[in-house]
């Protein structure tokens, strides 16, 4: 269960394939993180635009960003990626606005690209790596009926969950659409949020992997799992979510539990249908 902290093998991805994040907050910080893995491990570049809106990278984060219409970035994609080997694109800034959780602070949000034009942000050595939900930051939330923006043809769609909406309160301080969630995890408004309901969340047809392709291999992310210190409580949460949300009674291949931090991204637990 316990398996190589690296989270390229772990999710079993590769040059030429692409892979979307949707559901609750660190979406970011996950993609960047596979993304600067990936490029240090294969030296091959790393594509990473959304389908939605994104705060921009930092300047301190050292990664490239690009910005126009689809035409222009993809004649110029191979030089903009290899000038980096880990790139953002996006179609153009959208201004600044409130970080959640940060009100006083400020930062440039970029619009991205629909569905289709995606394939023409796709190189065949490269891994490219797509945001396609928004939460505002807020560790669980249920998709609305035109949610997640997933672009045809995805290799892999990891469905985000913090560890912190575990034991929280059904309310909007920590959930992205709480009456969706509640309506799909049979939970009542301020009810406390458990891995039962996490599970059901993962498993629904409305839920976690909505509109995901069923040729898409789907991974459950649990990230924050360094907040739990007791590995008895992880593996028990890991095999509630299990149960319900993984195959052949679900629809996860997969279940990673994850930190994200500094830019990287250590793996705490696998479980997955071809261990």
């Amino acid at each position: 269960m316990v398996a190589d902290d690296d989270v390229v093998r772990s999710l079993g991805i590769g040059p030429g394939q692409s892979v979307a994040a949707v559901g609750g907050g660190g979406k970011t910080s996950l993609l960047t993180a596979i993304a600067r893995r990936f490029h240090a491990q294969t030296g091959k570049p790393a594509i990473l635009t959304t389908t939605t809106k994104i705060f921009a990278p930092l300047p301190e984060e050292g990664l490239g960003l690009a910005l126009g219409d689809i035409d222009t970035l993809s004649k110029n994609l191979r030089p903009c990626i290899d000038a980096c080997g880990v790139s953002w694109f996006a179609r153009s800034r959208e201004g600044k606005a409130p970080v959640p959780g940060l009100e006083s602070e400020q930062r440039m949000k970029l619009s991205g690209f629909a569905p289709p034009e995606i394939e023409r942000l796709k190189l065949g050595d490269a891994l490219t790596l797509i945001e396609a939900d928004g939460a505002r930051r807020l560790p669980i939330k249920a998709p609305g009926p035109d949610e997640p923006v997933l672009p045809e043809g995805l290799d892999a769609v990891l469905g985000v969950v913090g560890l912190d909406a575990l034991g929280a309160p059904l309310r909007e301080s920590h959930v992205f659409r709480p009456e969706a969630l509640a309506r799909i995890c049979g939970l009542g408004s301020g009810e406390e949020i458990t891995a039962q309901a996490v599970a059901r969340l993962c498993a629904h047809p409305d839920g976690l992997f909505h509109k995901a392709e069923g040729g898409a291999r789907k991974w459950i992310v649990i990230n924050k799992a360094d907040l739990e210190t007791s590995l008895e409580k992880l593996e028990k949460t890991a095999y509630t979510i299990w149960e319900l949300a993984g195959k052949p009674h679900g629809p996860a291949d997969g279940i990673l539990f994850t930190s994200c931090m500094n830019s990287e991204c250590e793996v705490f637990m696998r479980i997955a249908s071809d261990a």
